[in-house]
């Protein structure tokens, strides 16, 4: 047993990097050796094919690959399908024993050796509570930094420096072509030795903090790469020797045939209702599509112009993917079976190829395996070209008894066209509810033959679960234009990066962001349309890349957005997968998958130059993450389709047929110079291009320089037509305005004798109204000198009582400190003084009140005021309000007299009152300033007297000049009339003056052109025949 084990452990250490036919070699050296126990291998079969059991005994492979029991009432999902055969369940088995003990693994082979998929299933089984994964994808442009910061947004701190995975779990990291990374001018692949030295001391230097070393704790690796050679890189022998190397060999045929058996053969069974004969018949092309694929590889091999001629077993996998799409209510006979078929062998192989050789070596290899595996009858009813696409049915009407969450898009049957016409009706149709709904951005596409396939190929990629596309042609060849219809008809909504002068990886991080959150937490499908043009840096395409490879790109959601999106979900993904606890990585898977299945990347590359192979190159995952639809060059009737319809309804002067024969001449045109294209490249091995693109600038550069010659000769000959018809219009006009100067000449006399006539009436009036002027006039002036003189004496007046203006003012000022309280407390005064009393007794002579008979005061030296009349004065109601407008203008001279005697006591003054009286003092100040006013009074009275007797004067004198200027309006009335009748008369005469000569001109000016042009007639008559027809030849 122990001898068998070390046998077992030699073939899978020294001898696991061998191919099958070195295996073989090893295996008989050792059995040359002899003595050993060796299994006993059968016909094409190595001691590989063989392992020591539980019981320490030989046994085959085979007996440990359980059977895999596709489902019958239901369809799986197809990427989740993992079919076991000897060769994955012997991989899964060593990498098990390695990764127990703690030991990275590197799976090297070809590609399309399922090398992703068997680590992915391995890391798969693990207990995500106990053990994750993760999984990177490198590329020329992996840099050591972003490896570094991937594997740090993996670990949390655990103790100090110490990191490691999150909750205390192991993580096993998976690494997909590892050897990718760039190597340097030194010969150092520099991303992989950060690889090396994370293997090796568990860690690395933190980038924040230099000098700090960051320890990582509990992670694994396990690799992958393709076989190094022919251009592909190898990885560091130091980094190597870390790994247990174990090579993936290709599959048997017997075991692919297993593998894609049991899915054909799954799908196509009675349960679903497919027929005995397409159940008997999709058992016989499984083992013809893989020899069809065998052919191809070992035909089509790999060139540096056709560096993507690369079939693996993903092409295989492809094809039987597409062939699960289908419908027993569609397949309802082995043609529309083998139509199928064709439509997915030639969708996922042949339409990568580049040239039109290549294309029919693939339809007569397709004839030819099939008329050997089935018969010539099998071939003729073998469709020619079979197109199968999903959006030719209706939505359903609704009837009104749907559901609430009854669905009424159109259901899509993958199902073959019935003829190019259907589908071009029905590509219109797109057309025009595409234009209606996306606003901004109109189409205006030719549906030839090409563009319908070709809209077929990209709408069946992104139909595709996870598909992706790589469409390669040059410019102008419809990819955007296809892509973005395609992506209507699918539903999905289209998305292309705004390439800006700023515009960098943070904006393309950005915009990957909402595409994922789009896709991912949206659930919305999405078709991201990404072109060369768009390339502003080499490093996008490292994205790209891994969005293409894995779905996944590392750092992209910071923690706190990622756990938003995973909140967000969770409702979703109870509803969809109600067993699957809401964990963090089961959301988190969940959410990627999404993201896988509804975003569709459609890569559009040109393939001129050396970028689009290089490009391809330094990144695998543009190439095996894609379906290819290589765009070939348009052909004849292609382009005469396109010039029909830019020129079918362009405004040119031509028959017919002569229209008919410019449209396919401008499809033989650019035929031409295509075929001279590629001579030239032949002879002088130089590469032009002409492309779709120049040929719309083609039919673009007809369509204007035609206009401009048309407009050029039909303006000359519009020239001469309206020369022609001047000098036809002159001779008859020459005709009529000699008839209308008669006319004229007559009315024109008329007008003189009416002109005349309104004259003298003119005159008359003019005179009448002279004398009423004058008489006016002289009543105007009489009445300004009234009106002078009443201002000056106003005047003289006005000044004199301006004299007094102040002294009054300031009794008005003096008036109104006296308040009712203090007349109230001067009445109840029972012996008030004496000045006071005197005081008063002037207001009552003011205001005209009886005084009591003059006595002597025994008191005083004066006579006895009379107190009681002053009492009853300021008694009455209003007596300040009287004072404030006491009528100055009624004082006389005999009231001035009576008060003399008052004011001319010496104590009668302000300042006196003030001391004996306080506020009523006022009544002092207002007194004398009365007396005052009437002194300069007297003199102003006979004045004001005189102002009104003038005033009178004046109002008789504006009375008279009233009615005079009354008289005076009236006749210029009149002499307007009449004014306004002789303006009326000569402007008639003026015009008909004006029309009179103006005909004289005209007739000579006529007369003068017919005379000068005679000679022109003729002329202008045979150029206006000759611009016609050569815009009847402009054409050609």
């Amino acid at each position: 047993q122990v001898e068998r084990l070390f046998v077992f452990a030699l073939m899978w250490s020294l001898g696991a990097m061998l191919e099958l036919d070195d295996r073989e070699k090893l295996q008989n050296f050792i059995s040359e050796k002899g003595g050993i126990d060796l299994p006993k291998p059968k016909d094409h079969e190595t001691i590989f094919e063989y392992m020591v059991d539980t019981t320490g005994e030989w046994a085959h492979w085979l007996t440990k690959v359980p059977e895999y029991d596709y489902p019958k009432d239901s369809t799986p999902d197809y990427l989740s399908i993992l079919v076991p055969n000897v060769d994955n369940i012997r991989t899964d088995f060593l990498i098990n024993i390695i990764c127990k003990q703690e030991k990275a693994v590197l799976l090297i082979g070809e590609q399309g050796t399922a090398k992703t998929v068997m680590i992915k299933g391995f890391t798969g089984k693990y207990d995500p509570e106990l053990h994750a994964s993760k999984s990177l994808n490198f590329s020329s442009a992996t840099q050591p930094g972003m490896f570094q910061r991937s594997i740090e947004s993996y670990v949390d701190k655990r103790v100090g420096t110490t990191y490691g995975p999150p909750a205390g779990k192991k993580m096993t990291v998976f690494i997909d072509d590892i050897n990718m990374p760039q190597i340097n001018d030194w010969g150092d692949q520099i991303t992989n030795e950060i690889v090396r030295q994370l293997m090796e001391t568990k860690g690395f230097f933190n980038l924040e903090k230099p000098g700090e070393f960051t320890n990582i704790v509990d992670i694994e690796f396990v690799a992958a790469m393709i076989q190094p050679g022919g251009g592909r890189n190898d990885i560091p022998q130091r980094l190597k020797r870390h790994f247990n190397i174990f090579n993936c060999t290709l599959p048997s045929n017997a075991s692919i045939d297993k593998i894609f058996s049991t899915v054909g053969c799954g799908h196509f069974i009675s349960e679903r209702g497919f027929s005995a004969e397409i159940c008997e018949l999709v058992t016989k092309l499984v083992p013809i599509t893989r020899k069809l694929w065998q052919r191809t590889k070992t035909k089509m091999l790999p060139t540096p112009a056709k560096f993507h001629y690369v079939f693996n077993l993903r092409d295989l996998s492809r094809i039987w993917q597409g062939m699960l799409n289908s419908l027993s209510d569609v397949i309802s006979s082995p043609s529309i079976l083998m139509g199928l078929w064709k439509h997915e062998c030639e969708r996922v192989i042949a339409d990568r190829f580049t040239n039109f050789e290549d294309l029919e070596w693939f339809g007569k290899t397709i004839k030819q395996i099939v008329a050997e595996e089935l018969g010539d009858t099998a071939v003729e009813e073998m469709p020619s070209e079979p197109y199968m696409v999903d959006f030719l049915r209706e939505p359903p009407e609704p009837t009104g008894e749907e559901p609430d969450d009854f669905v009424f898009d159109a259901p899509k049957v993958y199902e073959p066209i019935q003829s190019y016409d259907q589908l071009k009706h029905k590509l219109n149709e797109f057309m025009e509810s595409y234009n209606e709904t996306i606003r901004g951005s109109a189409m205006d596409l030719v549906f030839f033959k090409d563009a319908m396939t070709h809209l077929v190929k990209i709408s069946r990629i992104i139909r595709t679960p996870r598909g992706n596309a790589l469409l390669v042609g040059v410019g102008g060849s419809g990819k955007q234009s296809l892509t973005r219809l395609s992506s209507f008809i699918a539903g999905y909504n289209s998305f292309q990066i705004t390439l800006t002068r700023s515009y960098s990886v943070s904006n393309l991080l950005e915009d990957l962001k909402i595409l994922y959150r789009t896709a991912g937490q949206e659930g919305k499908g999405m078709t991201f349309i990404f072109t060369d043009n768009e390339i502003k840096d080499e490093s996008f395409l490292e994205y790209m890349n891994n969005v293409l490879a894995s779905g996944e790109v590392s750092n992209l959601f910071a923690r706190d957005e990622m756990d938003e999106i995973q909140n967000e979900l969770i409702p979703i993904m109870k509803k969809e997968y109600p067993r699957h606890p809401p964990t963090v990585e089961n959301l988190q898977e969940y959410f990627y998958t999404r993201v896988k299945a509804n975003l569709h990347v459609v890569l559009c590359f040109s393939p001129v130059g050396e970028k689009f192979r290089n490009r391809s190159l330094k990144f695998p995952a543009l190439i095996s993450g894609c379906t290819m639809d290589w765009f070939q060059k348009w052909p004849r009737d292609a382009l005469v389709a396109v010039s029909q319809h830019f020129l079918a309804n362009y405004d040119i002067v031509a028959t017919t047929a002569v229209k008919e024969s410019l449209v396919h001449l401008m499809g033989s045109v650019h035929d031409g110079v295509s075929n001279s294209c590629t001579e030239y490249f032949q002879r002088f091995r130089r590469q032009t291009y002409v492309t779709p693109k120049s040929y719309l600038s083609f039919l673009d550069g007809y369509k204007g320089l035609y206009k401009e010659k048309k407009d050029n000769l039909s303006l000359l000959s519009e020239r001469m037509e309206t020369g022609l018809k001047k000098l036809s219009e002159a001779t008859e006009s020459v005709n009529e305005l000699s008839k209308e100067l008669v006319v004229k000449e007559k009315d024109l006399a008329v007008a003189n004798k009416e002109a005349d006539i309104v004259l003298k009436d003119v005159t008359v009036s003019a005179e009448a109204a002279e004398v009423v002027k004058k008489q006016v006039q002289k009543v105007k002036d009489k009445a300004q000198a009234l009106v002078d003189e009443i201002a000056a004496d106003k005047q003289v007046a006005e000044g004199k009582l301006e004299a007094a203006k102040p002294a009054l003012e300031e009794a008005e000022r003096a008036l109104q400190t006296i308040k009712a309280a203090d007349i109230s407390t001067v009445r109840k005064l029972a012996k008030p003084p004496h000045l006071i009393m005197r005081i008063m007794d002037v207001a009552c002579i003011l205001f005209q009140k009886r005084l009591d008979t003059i006595t002597m005061d025994p008191e005083k030296p004066t006579f006895k005021p009379s107190w009681g009349e002053s009492l009853r004065l300021m008694g009455s109601p209003g007596f300040l309000n009287a004072l404030l407008t006491f009528p100055k203008d009624t004082i006389n001279g005999e009231t001035v007299e009576l008060m003399a005697p008052y004011l001319e006591a010496d104590d009668y003054n302000m300042e006196t009152a003030k001391k004996v009286s306080g506020n009523v003092a006022g009544l002092c100040s207002w007194s004398i300033a009365m007396s005052f006013f009437f002194t300069i009074n007297k003199e102003v009275l006979p004045l004001k007297a005189g102002l009104i007797i003038q005033e009178k004067r004046l109002e008789r004198a504006n009375s008279d000049l009233s009615v005079a200027q009354a008289t005076l309006d009236a006749k210029e009335a009149e002499l307007a009339i009449v004014r306004g009748r002789y303006d009326t008369a000569m402007s008639s005469k003026q015009r008909l003056m004006d029309d009179a000569e103006a005909c004289r001109r005209k007739m000579q000016n006529a007369t003068t052109l017919i005379e000068g042009l005679s000679g022109e007639r003729i002329r202008w008559t045979a150029s206006s025949k000759r611009f016609q027809e050569q815009i009847l030849r402009l054409v050609g």
